[in-house]
């Protein structure tokens, strides 16, 4: 902060989607093998107990970049709603030049995550994200020859047929991969000025998974690979053993390959900025499972540490060296980036600042999540010890010790009344935040070529 109270550092979140906690650390650290994580956690803290506030990236994001529940302002199928803070524009308002590099759809201008944006990529300067030729080379000729509605089940239909029966990829990649959106950062910051805050998120570790050359899954055969995805994808549960052992082996040569271009980033970022002043923040929207709790992917709702238990790691002024294991969530990155900035966290916000959580770490902590909605849905809260999850239609609750049972396959609901009293009234709590800032749903219009692409990363849009 410059003596006129202008921000004068730059601040960097990077994200990827769907990267579970246990394919990345190992004892509370980076796995070995990781090149670009250790190097960024080398200096910096790794927070062991991490959480997502939901399980999908459309519940999960609004807490990233608002700092509140999912379910608060109301439902989370509308997209960020103007009335919840975005981090983006309060940065903005600090003095920020922001700049957001993303290929999600779900994390589109369509559903107004672009707020507070100066730059985002695909809206300003006419990237192409769309790189599928379903949707770019084949959407305009049906939509001739069909009725809309038609046609987009056309292109969808024969996307999941020449998938699960040929093994073909359709209009190949549904994002645009790491390489370019390191490309993308990069020229952004030839022409840029501090302080800056860039977001920027990466979508390889997402559904469908590739082979990549020179990592646990180089082995595999992309047509191969793409049948597997086509056949989870539709059988969920009911999955065999060898396709699920064999996605995870391909889900782990994308987290290697990731990896290296994390690095990749990192160093270029190093050449650009000061990274020593700067604050820099990498998190992951939600996990991802493999047949546990008969979860493959990551559906809505289902709160099990798989699932929820995530990567993150604050590295910049502030945060030595070291693992910190009181849970935090995604809903503490906004309050931890606007004090960094000297900006007020607006009041509605759940989360604390990890800044302070690392001088000064809290007993017992809990932390929320939730999936579905505010009345049927499931909810959970964790301790550093315990989990307790509720069916929020049925009232039925299961607690795990989840020190003595990582793997969550025993309910000691009855066994330990006392940790479920406590962990009972810390999610009751925690609802009631939830709903008493609840608000009428808004509408989203989704273009087709946005629901071909979120077919394609295997979602019923």
């Amino acid at each position: 902060m410059s003596h006129d109270g202008t921000p004068t550092r730059d601040i960097v979140l990077i994200t990827v989607d769907s990267l579970q906690y246990d394919y990345v650390a190992a004892d509370d650290a980076p796995a070995p093998g990781l090149a670009g994580l250790s190097a960024l956690a080398d200096g910096g803290t790794f927070f062991t107990n991490a959480f997502s506030n939901a399980t999908i990236t459309k519940g999960s994001f609004l807490s990233i970049f608002s700092g509140t529940y999912p379910w608060m302002f109301g439902s989370i199928d509308g997209g960020f709603d103007t009335g919840r803070p975005h981090l983006a524009e309060r940065l903005s308002a600090a003095g920020y030049a922001t700049a957001g590099f993303n290929t999600n759809p779900y994390l589109s201008s369509t559903y107004g995550y672009d707020r507070g944006f100066d730059y985002y990529m695909g809206r300003d300067t006419g990237e192409n994200l769309d790189r599928t030729t379903l949707s770019s080379k084949y959407w305009p000729v049906l939509k001739e020859s069909l009725l809309p509605k038609r046609a987009a089940r056309a292109v969808r239909s024969a996307y999941g047929t020449a998938g699960r029966k040929l093994g073909l990829q359709l209009g190949g990649d549904p994002y645009v991969p790491a390489e370019e959106v390191n490309e993308a950062v990069f020229e952004y910051l030839e022409d840029s000025t501090g302080p800056r805050f860039l977001w920027i998120h990466y979508m390889d570790v997402h559904t469908p998974y590739y082979p990549r050359e020179g990592t646990e899954s180089e082995d595999e055969r992309k047509r191969h690979a793409v049948k597997l995805f086509h056949r989870a994808n539709e059988r969920r549960a009911d999955a065999s053993d060898a396709d699920l052992d064999r996605l995870e082996r391909l889900y782990e040569g994308e987290v290697e390959h990731f990896d290296r271009r994390l690095a990749e980033l990192l160093d270029g970022l190093d050449a650009r900025l000061d990274l020593s002043e700067s604050l820099v923040v990498f998190g992951s929207d939600h996990g991802e499972a493999f047949g546990d709790h008969d979860a493959v992917f990551h559906p809505d709702g289902v709160l099990y540490d798989d699932l929820v238990h995530v990567p993150l790691v604050v590295n910049g002024p502030g945060f030595d060296a070291g693992a910190v294991s009181t849970p935090v969530s995604n809903a503490d990155i906004v309050p931890t980036l606007l004090e960094f900035a000297g900006a007020e966290t607006p009041s509605v916000c759940v989360g604390d600042s990890l800044a302070g959580i690392v001088a000064d770490p809290p007993d017992g902590r809990a932390v929320f999540a939730g999936g579905h909605d505010s009345d049927t849905g499931v909810a959970m809260v964790a301790t550093e010890r315990y989990k307790l999850i509720r069916d929020l239609r049925s009232g039925t609750e299961e607690l795990y010790d989840r020190a003595a049972d990582p793997e969550e396959t025993t309910d000691v609901l009855d066994a330990r009344p006392d940790a479920a009293r406590r962990l009972r009234a810390a999610l009751d709590e925690r609802l009631e935040v939830a709903r008493s800032n609840e608000a009428e749903p808004s509408a989203v219009e989704v273009d087709d070529g946005v629901k071909t692409r979120l077919r394609m990363l295997g979602y019923d849009e």
